[in-house]
């Protein structure tokens, strides 16, 4: 007959108290860093969402198929902004004027929306790429039917490689922006310099940015006047300098035969003199730019000064 040996309940409990504490202590514990319900893709991996709405050329808001919404900056490119103060730098090469950029700014707004607005699109995202910029938006390729909306608005002018940004695609998309160039699509067309392109029928024909004695004292020696070769009304034109600060016109008549001048500072209005209201000066002494479009935002004039 086998003899059976006996194990009191605290032996077995210390047996086994030994075994789980040995192997907790051999085992490696994977902890996960990523946020529950992060939206952030694997890199390389796509998955699709709808297009609700675009903020601009290159930044869109989508909808995923669960309800969630995100911002998606455009991995590795650059569209001009929509306000000559996003446009005073020497981002694209060869191009100086705000104004012109601006332009071409709200030309590549609308390209996007056309091109992508109530689409599903496939979002991709790269690998040598960070998965969010410094405003918490998505970094993400995105394919509209097929194409790769980055790449179609770098090949059409609409806009210059991102640099700054290390992606898998940049070799690509400089190709594809030199011969952008080249060929002068979009903004590179030379031909649609703003030194070469017609004038409005209201001109900038003069602006006094630097007023007699401390500008603080004189604001209304700051002043902008305009000309015209014939009558219009200007009635939601407006008029802008670098910072962006905007003057809205509301019903006044402009004739060849008179000027218009607007005053920086605060004033009674008339028929030839208009009154920013500002507390502060805003023409800049050294360098800034005057930009006057009418009511559908199409540049009429600009006067620039300094550098």
């Amino acid at each position: 007959m086998t003899s059976i040996t006996r194990y009191s309940p605290f032996f077995i409990l210390l047996v086994l108290g030994a075994c789980i504490f040995f192997a907790g202590c051999s085992t490696p514990v994977t902890m996960s860093t990523e946020s529950p319900g992060s939206s952030t893709d694997a890199c390389g991996i796509s998955r699709e969402a709808t297009v609700t709405r675009t903020m601009d050329g290159d930044t869109l808001a989508v909808r995923y198929s669960d309800g969630r919404e995100e911002t998606v900056r455009v991995l590795g490119i650059d569209t001009p902004e929509t306000e000559d103060h996003g446009n005073w730098g020497s981002e694209f090469s060869g191009i100086n004027d705000p104004s012109y950029l601006t332009e071409w700014g709200l030309k590549a707004s609308e390209h996007t929306r056309s091109l992508a607005k109530g689409k599903t699109v496939t979002l991709t995202a790269d690998c040598q790429a960070e998965d969010y910029d410094q405003y918490g938006r998505l970094l993400s390729y995105v394919d509209v039917d097929g194409s790769d909306l980055g790449a179609t608005l770098i090949r059409e002018g609409y806009a210059r490689v991102y640099t700054a940004q290390a992606f898998e695609r940049k070799s690509q998309y400089l190709s594809l922006q030199s011969e952008a160039q080249r060929s002068g699509a979009g903004l590179w067309n030379t031909k649609q310099d703003p030194d070469e392109k017609e004038i409005g029928p209201v001109a900038i024909t003069k602006v006094q940015y630097d007023p007699p004695g401390e500008d603080r004292e004189n604001l209304n020696g700051e002043f902008i006047v305009l000309s015209s070769t014939e009558t219009r009304d200007l009635y939601g034109w407006t008029i802008s300098d670098n910072s962006g600060t905007l003057y809205t016109f509301r019903h006044v008549v402009i004739t060849p035969e008179s000027t218009l001048t607007i005053h920086v500072g605060h004033g009674t209005p008339t028929t030839t003199d208009l009154y920013w209201n500002l507390d502060e000066p805003l023409l800049g002494n050294n360098g800034d730019a005057v930009t006057l479009r009418d009511s559908d935002r199409n540049v009429i004039a600009l006067y620039q000064w300094g550098s």
